[in-house]
């Protein structure tokens, strides 16, 4: 056999077979690794998600009673100390009644007690001239009370009327004791008048009527209790927000403790993120994390610190995990953002409500 020498290959070929197979090989490997890096710290997801909490505020009546007027809308710009609603506490029958009778029987039983001799002796005694002026005010604010009543029934029958749904004498029965009701507040109104004119021009020189004096005073106070329940009572705000909610409206009544509107803070206190199944590892109260927003202009990223972490699981939503499962279990932490400012030293510019990702810088 002749010994035969490989044919040698020219370094342009050598030069072209690589440009041809091994360089586009090398190109796709680089591609692959700078893709892959892109998508880990720029756009992938975190398996840990977060929503954005502020305070909601919930404003319920306190009693049962009638909204007279509603000053807020759904979406509307509330400061600290703005008006509400106005609740009528009066139509509730029940509570103010009873308060009335109470405060009456405590009257005439303080009535009773007076000496009659020293009753007698003047005719403008201190004590007595204050006890009548508590009875005609006793008796005002039921009056009120009445008058209310017949004025709502006065207004239903009178629709009712207008449409022919009832007789003319039982419209004109409604508004006679509508009218006498009126003249009654009128009439009573001034009596008291002119009694608290009496009580400022006499003079109590009986020094053995301290006591009643003293009794005199407390149920004085009680029954300015009594007539502030004849008053609107105005729920303001507590914090600076929005409204989230609205109710109730104008003209519907409430029940006791019956949600009237709820208010949203604007201002993003806190993060609250999900862990789901399985656990991986376990967050810490004061491990720093870095918060992302998904916002696609404007993306922020800020460093914050856990400051609370959850004992139990929960169930969330799929709209907050993504998930097939309508409901599934999560570990949830407090990331606290009170003081956080973004990367470039910006506030965080975020929504109540909104989704953004929370990724652990020692994980």
């Amino acid at each position: 056999m002749s010994n035969k020498n490989p044919i040698p290959i020219p370094t342009a070929q050598r030069l072209q077979d690589f440009r041809q197979i091994v360089l586009p090989i090398i190109i796709f490997s680089l591609c692959v690794i700078v893709l892959g890096i892109l998508w880990w710290n720029k756009i992938a997801p975190s398996s840990v998600v977060g929503e954005a909490r502020s305070d909601n505020i919930v404003i319920s009546s306190p009693r049962a009673g009638l909204l007279k007027e509603v000053h807020v809308g759904r979406f509307d710009e509330i400061k600290v100390g703005e008006p509400i609603a106005e609740v009528d506490y009066s139509t509730d029958p029940n509570y103010v009644d009873a308060q009335v009778e109470w405060v009456r029987a405590q009257v005439n039983l303080l009535t009773l007690t007076i000496d009659p001799v020293q009753r007698a002796r003047t005719t403008l005694n201190y004590n007595q001239l204050r006890l009548d002026w508590l009875n005609e005010r006793t008796t005002l604010a039921a009056l009120k009370i009445e008058l209310e009543n017949s004025e709502r029934e006065y207004q239903r029958l009178s629709k009712l009327f207008n449409d022919e749904l009832v007789s003319e004498s039982v419209y004109n029965k409604a508004k006679t004791d509508r009218d006498s009701y009126k003249v009654k507040v009128e009439e009573t109104t001034g009596l008291v008048s002119s009694i608290k004119e009496a009580l400022s021009e006499s003079q109590d020189t009986d020094p053995t009527s301290f006591l009643d004096k003293v009794r005199i005073e407390k149920l004085d106070q009680s029954l300015a209790r009594v007539e502030e329940l004849l008053n609107p009572i105005i729920l303001i705000s507590p914090i600076d927000g929005k409204i989230g909610s609205i109710s109730k409206q104008t003209g519907e009544s409430v029940g006791d403790g019956e949600t009237i509107a709820t208010i949203s803070s604007s201002k993003v206190k806190k993060v609250v993120g999900y862990i789901p199944q399985p656990i991986n590892f376990e967050p810490k109260v004061g491990e720093q994390v870095q918060v992302r927003t998904r916002r696609l202009n404007g993306k922020q990223v800020i460093e914050a610190k856990i400051t609370k972490v959850s004992n139990r699981l929960e169930s969330v939503g799929s709209g907050v995990l993504r998930d097939r499962a309508a409901y599934k279990k999560v570990l949830a932490f407090t990331v606290d953002l009170e003081s956080a400012v973004s990367k470039n030293g910006e506030p965080l510019n975020l929504h109540p409500g909104e989704l953004v990702d929370i990724h652990f810088i020692n994980k």
